[in-house]
């Protein structure tokens, strides 16, 4: 009996093999060897087998076998696959907003603008040896659709709104900046934090400030307005470049990432504060000009944010219940809702940086919460990759916004030498300051340069700040403060056209040859620490 058994095992298998060999074609043995998960659709039957045995990540044809960044198959889906979302999206659009969304629209111009940002920003990434972030190509779209005069964003689009467009994009930015910090990082050195944060913004302040008064001609208020609003280094760029490092690796030995975001924060909120102060200072109307009555104001929100933000990272760490359904689908809408309440909220109260710090506060504090109440090791990588995708599509926005707010026609070649010159010694001596700042840490000499390369990157506070110079000087309608406040936004297009784009270059090429790279097992455990 068990012999029979047998045969009939053995005569049903080779039934099996041949008839499956009489109902396909077999691919040859060249296509064989390539995985069904890997080619284009291997296991539908009904399609053709020429078809259905494409490796995906073949070269197209021979002419773009190029050593690096091959337009292969999976290339093309890709590109298929984003040309069929931006039809439908734009018919969606259409059928909701109906005029808006026709040519002459104020809608019009910037969806098609941020498509633009996307391509192009994503597209210059494929040119080999030069690792030309995104940001660059998506600014850069902004500002063709802008001096092309194809789009002018403020004949569609009141300041305001894009404002709200630019506090709601970088949001999310300063939320991926509270989830990749770590409280190892921040107990370990506090005080290079504050020394990281404060100085280097510091010292360029009063560098760019004399620079302004004694090579520029201004007077002393308005110097130390453009020293405020040039110091700012980009969240968007910085933080954006250390975080693409992260995720390979770069920097994880020492929580670089971590450390950098926070100190990113630091000096974004001290730069900001110092602003709104030279701002009342400079467009004052009671006339008092005593900057120390408005240091208090400065201090008040960035205390404020702090509170604010451990007070709703403890809410959100233990509601809701840890074990219950669908808790993170809570905790990731707790954690951007929260995050859009302060940003919002503080961008109507005041000028200052406050929203965006309670934002990485809430996020850090219920990032640790879940870590210490998680009865197995936590894993945050979940929320990073949400946050991640989001951003995603975000990032074009803002960039694509911020692009188009920069006006070419404002460029002056007489003053340019003069500009550069300013931005120039503010570099380097907050390059300097920089790297005294990491004196006496565990970080080496290489580290501390990727650090003091990491603060030069400038961008979205350049272009967030000299706007509202410029819309305050406006309303005053005074010939001389309207040049004053003109040359600043001239001077700051300089600075964004130059360091947004070298300044992501300059970390994203360093960064792999600066910093070590910690293997993907040590970094997996590391996140669950």
């Amino acid at each position: 009996m068990e012999r029979r058994v047998t045969v009939e095992i053995n005569e049903t298998i080779d039934i099996v093999e041949e008839d499956f060999s009489t109902l396909q074609r077999q691919p040859d043995d060249e296509t064989r060897r390539y995985p069904e998960e890997e080619t284009c659709c291997g296991r539908a039957v009904w399609c053709h087998s020429k078809l259905r045995y494409i490796w995906i990540y073949n070269p197209i044809s021979n002419c773009f076998t190029m050593p690096y960044n091959c337009v292969t198959w999976s290339s093309l889906s890709w590109l298929l696959t984003s040309l069929i979302l931006v039809a439908v999206t734009y018919s969606t659009l259409y059928f909701l907003m109906s005029e808006l969304m026709l040519p002459g629209g104020s809608l019009f111009g910037l969806f098609w603008m941020v498509v633009v940002a996307y391509a192009l920003g994503w597209s210059l990434t494929y040119i080999p040896f030069l690792h030309i972030p995104p940001v660059f190509g998506m600014l850069l779209a902004g500002i063709i659709f802008r001096s092309s005069g194809f789009y002018k964003i403020h004949d569609h689009i009141p300041l305001k709104t894009t404002t709200k467009i630019r506090t709601f994009c970088v949001t999310f930015l300063m939320i991926r900046g509270g989830l990749q910090l770590t409280t190892t990082a921040l107990r370990s050195q506090p005080l290079f934090l504050l020394m990281l944060g404060l100085l280097p913004s510091t010292f360029e302040i009063i560098i760019i400030g004399l620079c302004s008064r004694y090579i520029l001609q201004y007077p002393w208020d308005w110097s130390f307005l453009a020293g405020t609003i040039m110091t700012g280094l980009s969240p968007v760029v910085t933080v954006n470049c250390i975080l693409a490092l992260a995720e390979k690796g770069y920097g994880e030995d020492k929580d670089l990432a971590g450390i950098l975001s926070t100190a990113t924060s630091i000096d974004s909120i001290h730069v900001i504060s110092m602003f709104s102060i030279c701002f009342t200072l400079v467009f004052s109307e009671d006339g008092r000009k005593n900057f120390w009555k408005y240091i208090p104001g400065g201090l008040r929100d960035v205390v404020v944010g702090l509170l604010v933000g451990v007070a709703l990272g403890f809410i959100f760490g233990f509601l809701p219940y840890r074990n219950a359904k669908y808790v993170t689908f809570y905790r990731i809408a707790g954690l951007i809702m929260g995050s859009l309440m302060f940003t919002s909220g503080a961008s109507m109260m005041t000028e200052t940086g406050g929203g965006y710090l309670a934002t990485m506060c809430m996020s850090f504090v219920s990032s640790s919460i879940w870590k210490q109440l998680s009865g197995n090791p936590f894993n945050v990588r979940p929320f990073q990759k949400t946050l991640f995708f989001i951003w995603h599509f975000m990032q074009p926005v803002l960039l694509g916004v911020i692009g188009a707010e920069m006006d070419l026609t404002l460029w002056s070649s007489q003053r340019f030498g003069l500009h550069i010159s300013c931005i120039l010694l503010g570099l380097l001596i907050r390059s300097s300051a920089a790297i005294l700042s990491t004196q006496g840490t565990d970080f080496t000499m290489k580290e501390r340069i990727f650090v003091a390369l990491a603060w030069l990157p400038k961008g979205s506070l350049q272009a967030t700040l000299a706007p509202l110079a410029l819309e305050s000087a406006g309303q005053i309608d005074h010939p001389e403060i309207m040049s004053l406040a003109t040359d600043i936004v001239r001077m700051s297009v300089v600075s964004i056209l130059f360091l947004a784009p070298l300044g992501a270059i300059i970390m994203m090429v360093t960064g792999p040859i600066l910093l070590t790279k910690i293997d993907e097992e040590t970094q997996a455990r590391r996140r669950e620490l």
